[in-house]
């Protein structure tokens, strides 16, 4: 079943389904789990995107999580986070299946 434009929801081992990307087939994790917190992270600073400053001058505060499949390299998902909001919970799950 596909749950994301990279993403599936494959079967193994007979009950078992598993979170598998499209692209390269790297297995990130039980389909119950949050596929973002087995993918790699690519944490960017706003500051560092061209035309994101803000037009007081001051330092962004929010950063980019880029969320990348550690088996071909494809970017997976955007998020914005505020480590200062966000402190409890990081990695916010943009799907949940019950399987």
């Amino acid at each position: 079943m596909r749950i994301h434009e990279y993403l599936r929801i494959v079967s193994k081992n007979g009950d078992k389904k598993a979170i598998q990307c499209i692209k390269c087939g790297h297995e990130f994790c039980d389909a119950n789990e949050n596929y973002k917190e087995h993918a790699l992270i690519w944490e960017r600073k706003l500051d560092d995107v061209p035309l994101r400053t803000p037009v007081s001058g001051d330092p962004m505060f929010t950063l980019y999580h880029d969320f990348i499949c550690p088996g071909c390299g494809t970017v997976l998902e955007v998020d914005l986070y505020c480590p200062e909001l966000d402190k409890d919970d990081p990695i916010v799950w943009d799907i949940q299946i019950e399987v």
